[in-house]
C-alpha cells in the first residue's frame, strides 16, 4: 500500500470452448421483450429454445440441438446503458441559400447542452455546453473550354459535355460549459473531500454487544496488571470484579406519555428529565444537520452504559468477607461490592471490517454526553481493545452455546465445568429447538443451568454467603444464584414497584430467558431470538486468545477538555427539559488514532485483522452512565505518506525518532459547524448540495475538508498524505486547491513563511 510503484499485477490465461450454453450478454438491465435469438436465419423462442436473466443480462440456451450442430448463434437487444436522468438538450438547423442554378451557399449550427444533477461534477462527468458551427459552398456549371481542350489530345475524341464543380465547407467547435458549474470558469472536482472519510457504525445493533470477558492482559497507567483472576481457568475467582453493568437504548416510550407509558413515569415529570434517560435530539449536537424529513424533529438514539461498581454482576461468585487474596476485594454484609474502584464491567462485539490496514481505517470516533452532571465527586477509565478478543466468557477452554442443550434425559451429551453445562455435540443451524419443552432447557444463560440448578451447582458458595449477608440480601441472591436472569423493561412487575426508567433496564441483559416463545399477542418480550453463546462472529468457533491494542480513556471532569484525552470538539446546547426547565449540557467528541495506542498485548503486530472489539470501564468509585451518540471506526481515503520527503528513496518511517505528531481526520459543517474556539467554515465559493434522497426539499447534504494535524514539526522537514486517482488533467487550465490554516488553541500563532503547502 505505501509503494504503489509495487502493488501491481498482470494475469494471464486462456480458455477454449467448442459451445457453451450460457451467453453474456454484456449489458444489465435488459428492457423485457427487447431481445431477439436467431440460428441459421430462424428466430428461437424464449422460454423454450433459451432463458433470459434480464438483470444480469445473461442467456442460457435450451435446446441441445442447436449446440450440438455447431451454427453460430446471433442475438440483437436493447441496450440500456447510455440512458440516464440527466437532462440533455440537443438542437441545430440548416440553412441554404441558393445563388442560381450553377451556386449554392449553406451553414449548418448544432448545439448540445447537458444539465448537471448538482454544481460539484467530478473530472470525466463536466456538462458539456458545446456549439459546431458550419458553412460551405458548391458550384457546379458546364464547360465548352474544357471539351475542347481534351479533344486536342491526341487519338481521343469526347461526346460528353465536360462539367466543372468545385466545392468546400469548414466547420468551427467552440466548446462550453454550463453555468451552473461556475460562471467564471467551469469547476469540476478532483476531491471535494465529501468522501475523504467514511464510517463503520458500530453502535447498532444494541445486541450487537455482549458482555465481555475478563479482559486478560490489560494494565493500568502505571503497567500493573489490572485483573489478575482473568488468567485463572474453570475458576469462579475468574468472575469475581464483574461488576453490574447494563447496556441499552432507551424506548422512546418511556417519554412521550402515550397509553404505553406507565403511569407513574408519565407523572413523574423529574424522571423523564434526567439527562441520562431522557430523549436526546438532533439539533442538540448537530445543530447544522438538516432535517430529511419536513416538520419532524429527528431524535438520535443513544447506546448507554450504565456502570454499578458497586453491584454484583453476572457470573460473580464473591463469597467472602475479605475476598480472595490478590484477587478480590470481598463483600458487604447488604451484597454489595467492596473497593467499587477495583471493579469492572463491559461489552464486546466482532467487527465485520477486520482488515484494517487495507480500509485504511485510523480512528476510533465517539460522541459522549458528560458522565458527570449529576455527580462530578466521580472518576475512572474507559478502556478500548481492539484485535483477538477472547470469545470465552466463563473461562474454561470450552465452546458454550445454548442450542446444544436439550431437556434432560435425551440422552444427548454435554460436559460439566465449575460454572455449569457446556454441550459437547456441534450444532450447525444458530436457532433454538422449536419445541417449547426444550426451548426452557435451552434459554438458560451461559451457564448451561435454570436457577433451580444453579442453587444444587453452587451450594457451596452459597452457603458461605449465607453466613455473611443479610437475610434480605441472601434471599434475593438465591432467587438468581448466578445473576443471569433476564427481565423485560416493561415487565408488570416494575410498574407494581413503580420502578425508574433506569431501574427496568438493570436486568435486561441477563441471558437466561432472554428470548421466550412468542404467543402471537402483544409485544414481544424478548432481548433477542438467536440463542446465546460465545461466539461473537458466527463462525461456530471460539476463540480463546488474547492479542490486542489497549487504548486508555481518563474520565473525570477535569479530563474532558480539548486538547486533551483525544476530545476534538465540544458541543455546548441548551435543552428544553420535561419538567419545563432549560438546562445547558456538554457532548464531547472523541477521535483515538488506532495506531497510537497505549500497549500491544499478547504480541499483536499489525493492524490486518482486528477481529473484535471490547470496552470496559473500571476505577469508579460510584454508578456513572455514558450515553454514546456515536460509536464509529472511521476509514480516510487519504493515506499517511510514511516515508521521508527530503529525497527520493526509501526511509524508515521518521514520525516516533522525531517526536512530530502528524493527524489526518475530517471535519464538516455537521458536526463542527460551532466548534470552540474555531468553527469550521464551508470555504468560499462552496456551497452546500441539496439531499435529492430526502422528502424535505429543503434538506441539505453535509459539508467536509480534510484536516491535517501537525504538531513539533522540524525545520525543513514535512509530511504528507496520499492517495491513488486516476485521472487525466491535461485538458484543464489550472488546478484549485482551498486552505485554511489555525494555530492550536493557546499555542503561539503561526506566522507568515512558516509553513509551506505543497
Amino acid at each position: 500500500q505505501q509503494f504503489p510503484e509495487k502493488n501491481r499485477y498482470i494475469m494471464r490465461g486462456s480458455y477454449r470452448s467448442s459451445s457453451s450454453s450460457d451467453i453474456s450478454l454484456g449489458a444489465f438491465n435488459i428492457p423485457q421483450g427487447s431481445v431477439i435469438v436467431t440460428t441459421g436465419g430462424n428466430r428461437l423462442v424464449e422460454n423454450v429454445d433459451y432463458t433470459i436473466d434480464y438483470s444480469l443480462g445473461r442467456i442460457k440456451v435450451l435446446n441441445e440441438g442447436i449446440l450440438n450442430s455447431g451454427v453460430p448463434i446471433n442475438v440483437a437487444f436493447e441496450n440500456n446503458a447510455l440512458f440516464g436522468f440527466q437532462q440533455k438538450t440537443f438542437i441545430g438547423n440548416r440553412l441554404d441559400y441558393r445563388v442560381s442554378d450553377k451556386f449554392n451557399l449553406g451553414a449548418t449550427m448544432l448545439h448540445l447542452k447537458e444539465r448537471p444533477f448538482t454544481q460539484k461534477v467530478n473530472i470525466g462527468d463536466d456538462p458539456i455546453s458545446n456549439t459546431i458551427y458550419g458553412f460551405d459552398f458548391n458550384y457546379n456549371t458546364q464547360s465548352r473550354f474544357l471539351t475542347w481542350l481534351v479533344d486536342k489530345l491526341p487519338l481521343y475524341r469526347t461526346k460528353e459535355i465536360s462539367s466543372f464543380t468545385a466545392a468546400g465547407e469548414v466547420a468551427y467547435l467552440k466548446p462550453g460549459y454550463n453555468k451552473a458549474i461556475g460562471k467564471d470558469g467551469g469547476l469540476v472536482y478532483v476531491d471535494d473531500f465529501e468522501g475523504t472519510s467514511n464510517s463503520f457504525d458500530l453502535k447498532f445493533p444494541a445486541n450487537a454487544w455482549i458482555m465481555a470477558s475478563t479482559p486478560r492482559g490489560a494494565l493500568d497507567r502505571r503497567g500493573n496488571v489490572l485483573f489478575p483472576e482473568a488468567e485463572l481457568i474453570d475458576d469462579l475467582t475468574y468472575g469475581m470484579n464483574r461488576a453490574k453493568l447494563a447496556w441499552y437504548n432507551i424506548d422512546p416510550l418511556f417519554l412521550r406519555n402515550n397509553n404505553q407509558t406507565p403511569q407513574h413515569i408519565a407523572d413523574d415529570k423529574e424522571m423523564q428529565s434526567s439527562h441520562y434517560v431522557r430523549e436526546v435530539f438532533q439539533n442538540e449536537i448537530f445543530p447544522n444537520r438538516t432535517n430529511l424529513q419536513p416538520g419532524v424533529v429527528n431524535n438520535i438514539i443513544t447506546l448507554d452504559l450504565a456502570f454499578y461498581p458497586n453491584e454484583r454482576g453476572p457470573y460473580n461468585f464473591e463469597n467472602k468477607i475479605n475476598g480472595e487474596p490478590g484477587f478480590s476485594a470481598g463483600l458487604n454484609p447488604d451484597g454489595t461490592l467492596k473497593s467499587p474502584r477495583s471493579r469492572w464491567g463491559g461489552v464486546m462485539r466482532a467487527i465485520d471490517n477486520n482488515d484494517f490496514e487495507n480500509s485504511n481505517v485510523e480512528f476510533i470516533e465517539f460522541w459522549i454526553l458528560d458522565p458527570f452532571i449529576e455527580n462530578d465527586d466521580n472518576s475512572g477509565e474507559l478502556h478500548i481493545n481492539l484485535g483477538n478478543i477472547s470469545e470465552d466468557i466463563l473461562r474454561d477452554s470450552k465452546y458454550f452455546f445454548e442450542n446444544g442443550l436439550t431437556a434432560p434425559g435425551s440422552g444427548i451429551p454435554y460436559e460439566e465445568t465449575v460454572w455449569g453445562r457446556v454441550p459437547t455435540q456441534q450444532n450447525i443451524v444458530n436457532a433454538f429447538d422449536n419445541d417449547p419443552a426444550v426451548r426452557e432447557f435451552q434459554d438458560v444463560g451461559l451457564d448451561g443451568l435454570n436457577d433451580v440448578d444453579e442453587v444444587q451447582n453452587f451450594a457451596t458458595a452459597l452457603n458461605n454467603l449465607q453466613a455473611i449477608l443479610t437475610p434480605e440480601a441472601f434471599a434475593k441472591l438465591q432467587t438468581d444464584p448466578s445473576g443471569d436472569n433476564f427481565k423485560y423493561y416493561l415487565d408488570q412487575s416494575y410498574d407494581d414497584a413503580q420502578t425508574s426508567i433506569l431501574g427496568r433496564y438493570k436486568e435486561f441483559n441477563g441471558q437466561q430467558g432472554n428470548s421466550p416463545v412468542s404467543t402471537g399477542t402483544g409485544i414481544a418480550q424478548a432481548q433477542t431470538n438467536t440463542p446465546d453463546g460465545e461466539d461473537l462472529n458466527r463462525d461456530f468457533t471460539s476463540n480463546k486468545s488474547e492479542q490486542y491494542f489497549q487504548y486508555r480513556i481518563p474520565l473525570s471532569p477535569q479530563d474532558l477538555q480539548v486538547g486533551r484525552n483525544n476530545i476534538v470538539d465540544i458541543k455546548e446546547s441548551t435543552v428544553r427539559l420535561a419538567n419545563g426547565n432549560t438546562e445547558a449540557v456538554k457532548w464531547y467528541q472523541f477521535k483515538i488514532p488506532v495506531r497510537e495506542y497505549e500497549r500491544a498485548i499478547g504480541g499483536i503486530s499489525d493492524f490486518r485483522s482486528i477481529r473484535f472489539m471490547r470496552m470496559f470501564l473500571t476505577g469508579f468509585e460510584d454508578s456513572v452512565i455514558v450515553r454514546f451518540a456515536k460509536v464509529d471506526l472511521v476509514r480516510n481515503q487519504w493515506r499517511r505518506y510514511l516515508f521521508t520527503l527530503q529525497e527520493p528513496g526509501e526511509y524508515v518511517p521518521q514520525d516516533f525518532a522525531n517526536q512530530t505528531f502528524f493527524n489526518v481526520i475530517a471535519v464538516s459543517v455537521e458536526e463542527n459547524g460551532d466548534r470552540t474556539p474555531i468553527p469550521y467554515v464551508i470555504p468560499e465559493g462552496v456551497q452546500r448540495e441539496q439531499n435529492l434522497s430526502a422528502q424535505n426539499i429543503n434538506a441539505l447534504q453535509n459539508e467536509q475538508s480534510l484536516s491535517l494535524q501537525v504538531c513539533n514539526l522540524l525545520d525543513g522537514d514535512a509530511r504528507a498524505v496520499t492517495k491513488q486517482l486516476n485521472m487525466d488533467m491535461r485538458y484543464y487550465d489550472r488546478i484549485k486547491m482551498f486552505i485554511h490554516l489555525e494555530s492550536r488553541p493557546g499555542e503561539q500563532p503561526i506566522r507568515d513563511g512558516d509553513l509551506t503547502a505543497f
